[in-house]
Parts: C-alpha cells; structure tokens; sequence
C-alpha cells in the first residue's frame, strides 16, 4: 500500500519508512492516519494550566505527537507524593519548580518542541498570552482557579478543555464560546467539593495560605483522591479532543463525558448552555441582571446574597457610582433608585458583573437544585418574608418535610419581622 501525505505544506510520497528523514520519522506511524496534517501540530500553540496530575499527562502527549508551541503555567513545587501520578517529575525534581522540571523533562522526550513557562498564578499571566494560543486545557485541581480560565476562555473566545478526577471516576468537558455550555452553566458537582485539591499543598500554596493566617493540618485537610489510571484516560480524552480541533475535525455532539472505572463505563450526554449563566450568556454580560434589595440592606447583606445566589468566592467588591462600597454601608443612605446598576468585581472572573437594582419588601425567592449521594435536595432561598412569627414559618415547612435555618431576622417599623432563611426539601 502507498500513502501520500501532505506536511509541511509539501506532498511527498513515503513508500518506504527507512527514506524519511529525522523529524518526519519521528511521527511516521501517526502521519500515516488519513486526516492527519502535522504541519498543523507544528504551528499550533496550546495553553495548559497546572502542572498536576492531568497537566503532565497532557503535556507529554501533545510534546510526543509534535505540538511544538506548548506553554505550560503552574506557580507550586514538586512533592513526593506527586510522582506516582505526574509522569514528568523524578526523585531529583522535589523542591523544584513543577514548570521548570516538566519543560525539562519534556525537551528530553522531545528536544524538538518549544516550551514556555509562566511559574505563577492564571490571574497574573499577561492577557496577549491567552489571546495568542488557539486552545486552553485545564488541569487544574481548584474551581476557583478553574472558574478564572473558563471566564477567560469565554472573554477572548478561545476553546477550553476541562477535566476532573474523583478516584476511580472522572470527567471531561470542552467549551467552545458561543456554541456550548460553559463550565459556570452546568454545575454536575456541588462546588464545595470541587473546591478541594486533589494535590498536597506544595511550598508556594503554603507560604500563600500561611501568609493569609491559615493554619496547614496535614491530617485533617481533605483532599481528593487521586489514580494515575484514571488520570491517563481523562488525560488521553483531552489531548484527543485537543487534537481534532487542532487537525480540524469534527468534536462529538456530546461536550460532556463522565468516566466510571469501577464499571468500565462511560456516560455521554450533550450539556445545554443556560440562559441565566452570568459569565458566558450574552443577555447578562450585556444587559445585566435584577437583583431585589431592601432600604433596610446593608452592603454585607447583599454580598452575602451574592454568594448564596451567584457562588461567588470572597472576597469581592461592590461598586456604586464608581465607588467601592464598605461592609456596613446602609442602601438608604445611598439614595439608589429602582434600576441603578451596581457593579460586582470578583478574582475568579475577566469582567466586572452588571446588577440593577429593584426595591422590594418581598424578595422573590431563587431555587437551585443540589446532588446529594443518595438523595438530592431542593434549596429554595426565601430572601426577604415578612411574618410576625419565625414559627409559623416552621410549622409550614414541617408540613412539607421541610427544615428551616435561619440566619438574618430584622424588626421592621410596623411591628413585623422582614426574615432571611433556607428551606430544605427532599426530593423523591
């Protein structure tokens, strides 16, 4: 069989594999694919943040096949407990740089490919970085990091591909702007647990969380568990997607894929994009979003809200006439008025987010739905019931199978009681 293949934009004719020369003989196996363009890999630049576990994987598969523009960001050192899973680090890395180690280790895979390294966090990496890569692949292990690449993705409509471990299962998701849902849309895990690491703290995120007063109990801080296994099938997913929107081939409809390695199984399922979503929905990055308060509100009230209702991450800023708010400010002393815009600024997204006002004593209500493992739960998040009583609002959530907890009760001028709570409510 002869093969005819077009790379480096010159068609040559390989009939027998001892006639290529060093760098074509490299990827002859792969060339031989019938869509395959190397020349493709050779001027492609890809974006992957973090070094842990999925990042090297990556790293080492693109660097292998020929991506010769790879940029590789992480700002933490290398631990022992990372070589049974990050395939690019040694004995002699610990201590070091994961950045400088892995762009090390890769050049002796593979000494033909470019390798740049930012040792610092996402926020800090120049934006005209992000904008000249044709791809963003997250390997990161915290969502609040997570959540800042997928807003920048969305910002400077470049693709993202995201993937996550849990033990035996893990998950990949691309993200094309515009055409999928984004990670902010669809949240399939409750963030608190997406929040914890999957990796030890390394010298860089100690000296950080101690600098911010916190105190590093080795025993009790929980992590995520981690397998190599199931970090190479996720990490071969990615770099497979990678590919084909490198080669220009066709990505599955379903953007979504979840991976069971207890059962060998995989699950496939198209996500959505929401309406609502504030980071990748034209509607509210163009228009803005209602937002209901009170005269009575202060500022610390309403980023409380933000919290509940947006999951933001503390801290942020509000702004007001082009003021940043403090804490105990009271929304009467500002003199707002029904559709004033405030605006909400916040580490782990590229844009300032746009909020009108609207005065109501009786806040509507937002319900989210949350998984718990059997059951799951409806939230329904009660912002502002006037009542004479907190019992009565007990007895009628009794009714329902519901619990209450309150945290904010105000008296109001007319003798009521302006109440704050959350209602609890299995579903069947």
């Amino acid at each position: 069989m002869r093969w005819r293949f077009d790379v480096k934009n010159k068609e040559e004719d390989y009939s027998d594999e001892s006639t290529l020369d060093k760098e074509i003989g490299r990827y002859a196996r792969q060339i031989l694919i019938e869509e395959w363009d190397q020349s493709k890999l050779t001027t492609a630049k890809i974006f992957i943040a973090g070094m842990g576990a999925l990042g090297c994987s990556v790293a080492l598969n693109l660097a292998l096949m020929g991506v010769k523009n790879i940029i590789i960001c992480d700002y933490d050192t290398v631990e022992i407990s990372n070589l049974s899973r990050q395939i690019l680090f040694f004995e002699k890395d610990i201590d070091r740089y994961k950045v400088e180690a892995a762009k090390e280790n890769l050049e002796r895979w593979n000494p033909e490919i470019n390798i740049t390294t930012y040792n610092m966090k996402l926020q800090k990496v120049r934006k005209e970085i992000y904008e000249n890569v044709d791809i963003i692949i997250d390997g990161l292990d915290t969502f609040g990091a997570r959540r800042f690449l997928n807003s920048i993705a969305i910002d400077l409509k470049k693709p993202l591909i995201h993937g996550g471990l849990f033990g035996w299962m893990g998950n990949v998701q691309y993200v094309i702007p515009g055409e999928t849902a984004c990670l902010e849309c669809q949240p399939l895990i409750p963030r608190k647990r997406l929040q914890k690491p999957c990796t030890p703290l390394g010298k860089m995120r100690k000296k950080e969380r101690e600098k911010k007063g916190e105190t590093i109990d080795k025993e009790s801080e929980e992590k995520i568990p981690s397998l190599l296994t199931t970090n190479s099938i996720i990490a071969g997913i990615q770099s497979q997607l990678a590919l084909k929107w490198i080669l220009g081939l066709q990505l599955p409809d379903e953007n979504y894929i979840f991976y069971d390695g207890l059962s060998e199984s995989f699950t496939r399922m198209k996500l959505n994009k929401n309406e609502s979503c504030i980071v990748c929905s034209e509607k509210y990055r163009s228009n803005g979003v209602n937002f209901s308060i009170s005269e009575q509100d202060t500022i610390r009230d309403i980023k409380d809200r933000l919290v509940l209702t947006w999951d933001l991450d503390e801290p942020f800023n509000l702004m007001y006439k082009g003021k940043i708010l403090e804490d105990e400010t009271k929304i009467e002393s500002l003199k707002m008025e029904n559709r004033d815009a405030f605006f909400v600024w916040n580490k782990n997204v590229t844009h300032p987010m746009k909020f009108y006002v609207i005065f109501s004593d009786e806040l509507e209500p937002t319900k989210i739905v949350i998984d718990k493992i059997p059951k799951r739960f409806e939230i329904e998040l009660e912002w502002g019931t006037i009542t004479k009583t907190k019992q009565k609002i007990i007895k009628e959530a009794e009714k329902l199978n519901q619990k209450v907890k309150f945290y904010k009760t105000e008296k109001l001028k007319n003798g009521n009681y302006l109440v704050r709570y959350d209602k609890i409510q299995e579903i069947e």
